[in-house]
């Protein structure tokens, strides 16, 4: 549910709102209480034509936003010194091709790609406005590439600038410590987990599954979410762990909220839900069932259905949250020497034993919540048939849709 009118926050001019939330009551706020032009917002009377001037000033406009703090470029309204004068609005004939112009302009003209989304905003009759709203990015910085004009841009309260050298430098460097604090984390939970430092005590079991869900901007700045609201009726069945057997319960602990199927000391599996919106699930369940003739092997369609399943899981409850992409989802198997594929009911040549003690998958990166679990998860699953021998998993057809093994 949208906020109303008098709820309205703005970070320096930036309307704190998702993209299709904004209607014509913010835009009129804008006005009536003169936000300025700065950081976070500045205002355009018409929208860029197909000119390779107007193309660069875009770019550079959005890109600035990308690089800094995110914001919004809102096209439609007057100015004057940088403080909104007034809503005349845009004359479109087509605003979905305008839609299309601009998101192809800002899709093409810059590297690496940004998150962005672009809205027109219709006001009863009145021309509409069309917004560009920009997240800032920590995959960054972002460089104008349109027609090699090959320059980089941050905003200040003045507005947008070239980033000099040392700007650059920071920017690149941020970038780099984000990715390398993301990888620490994962590796310290993987310490802990193989010490036997979790949540809560799993059971016996020589091989685990770990998926970890990680928002890049938990890393980058202090972020703290109201996880703790999952502890309570309705939203506590939101979050199931990632294999549930006869029960499952919940508690809340100093690193959030966590679930668990089983006993609180000898649990099958359980779900980690971080104050910053990282998430780790883990299981002991899938590489432990001995296949027939004691060997152990990997259920592939247990696994790969059930992490399937679960990312969308992990998606909704971070999305919910408000959690922002991009995010970095990462999948290990531990204690993997030895195991093979499983033949499940339609026998097929197993393959070799893996022979790596565990199976550290590289990470994927997601843009966006839109992404589909499978877009995410098929890479690394053919990694894990690839560590058997095998070219790709047998559980997707050639157009990426997951079925069942044939």
């Amino acid at each position: 549910m949208g906020l109303g009118p008098a709820q309205i926050e703005y970070s320096g001019g930036m309307i704190s709102k998702r993209l299709e939330e904004i209607g014509e009551a913010d835009l009129n706020h804008l006005v009536a209480n003169s936000v300025t032009e700065g950081k976070t917002v500045e205002y355009k009377k018409v929208l860029p034509s197909n000119s390779d001037g107007d193309k660069k000033e875009f770019l550079a406009d959005v890109s600035s936003f990308a690089n800094t703090t995110g914001g919004d470029l809102i096209f439609g309204i007057d100015e004057e010194q940088g403080v909104p004068t007034g809503i005349p609005g845009l004359v479109l004939s087509d605003p979905d091709a305008e839609v299309l112009r601009l998101d192809s302009i800002v899709n093409d003209g810059l590297e690496p790609r940004i998150r962005f989304g672009t809205r027109v905003i219709q006001r009863g009759g009145k021309p509409p406005v069309l917004i560009v709203k920009t997240e800032r990015s920590w995959i960054g910085p972002h460089r104008v590439t349109f027609k090699g004009h090959d320059k980089f841009y941050a905003r200040n309260s003045a507005g947008k600038y070239p980033m000099d050298v040392s700007e650059l430098r920071s920017a690149f460097t941020l970038a780099s410590s984000v990715t390398e604090q993301v990888r620490q984390f994962r590796a310290d939970r993987l310490s802990r987990l193989r010490n036997n430092k979790t949540p809560v005590t799993l059971v016996a079991g020589a091989s685990r599954t770990v998926l970890h869900c990680i928002p890049l901007e938990s890393f980058s700045r202090t972020v703290q979410y109201d996880v703790l609201k999952y502890s309570q009726p309705p939203l506590t069945k939101s979050l199931p762990p990632v294999v549930v057997g006869s029960n499952w319960s919940n508690r809340i602990n100093l690193d959030g909220f966590v679930t668990y199927s089983g006993l609180e000391n000898g649990a099958m599996s359980y779900t980690q839900l971080f104050r910053n919106g990282v998430i780790e699930a883990v299981e002991v369940y899938w590489l432990n069932a001995n296949q027939s003739g004691g060997a152990r092997a990997i259920p592939h369609p247990a696994i790969e259905g059930g992490l399937l399943k679960y990312l969308q899981t992990m998606f909704d409850v971070q999305r919910e949250l408000g959690v922002n992409p991009p995010l970095l989802v990462a999948l290990t198997l531990t204690e993997t020497r030895g195991l093979v594929m499983a033949s499940d009911v339609y026998p097929f040549d197993r393959g070799n034993p893996v022979t790596d003690e565990n199976l550290v998958l590289s990470e994927t990166v997601v843009e966006s919540y839109d992404e589909t679990p499978s877009k995410v998860l098929r890479p690394l699953f053919d990694l894990i048939w690839n560590a058997c021998g095998f070219a790709k998993s047998k559980n997707f057809d050639d157009q990426g849709n997951w079925i069942r093994a044939v």
